[in-house]
């Protein structure tokens, strides 16, 4: 007898299925979505221009698709409101996204670029306040 859990599967995982079929919007939503937590949040990660440069990385078409796979999970991770660890709770709240943040570094070390990380930097200069500028 099979396990009736296991029926849903058994078609294949489609992402539409989950995200909806409008890519155009899904993209629009991840990119403001980053932007702007990445605006609110990144001067209280340890991996702040490497979570930035992730994400051009992502944005740049030379980058293999499996890549993209893992950042964009990486990235929907850290900008998705339901986490492990709730991102407001003190000094806690960003260690699952930290976690998540650096295996996906990890895996795709050798695929971001120094371009990516020039990026990255730029971006940060610009849109980023330093801690205690106000």
């Amino acid at each position: 007898m099979e396990n009736r859990w296991l029926i849903p599967f058994k078609k294949g995982v489609r992402p539409e299925d989950y995200v909806g079929h409008d890519e155009a919007r899904n993209e629009h939503v991840v990119r403001e979505g980053f932007l702007a937590k990445a605006k609110r949040s990144l001067n209280r990660l340890p991996l702040a221009h490497e979570t930035v440069a992730l994400y051009f990385c992502l944005l740049d078409p030379k980058t293999p698709l499996w890549v993209k796979g893992i950042v964009g999970a990486a990235l929907a991770y850290f900008i998705l409101p339901l986490d492990a660890i709730p991102d407001f709770l003190p000094l806690a709240g960003f260690s699952d996204d930290a976690g998540v943040l650096a295996a996906a570094l990890t895996a795709v070390s050798a695929h971001i670029t120094d371009e990516h990380r020039a990026r990255a930097r730029a971006w940060m200069a610009v849109e980023i306040i330093p801690q205690g500028a106000v």
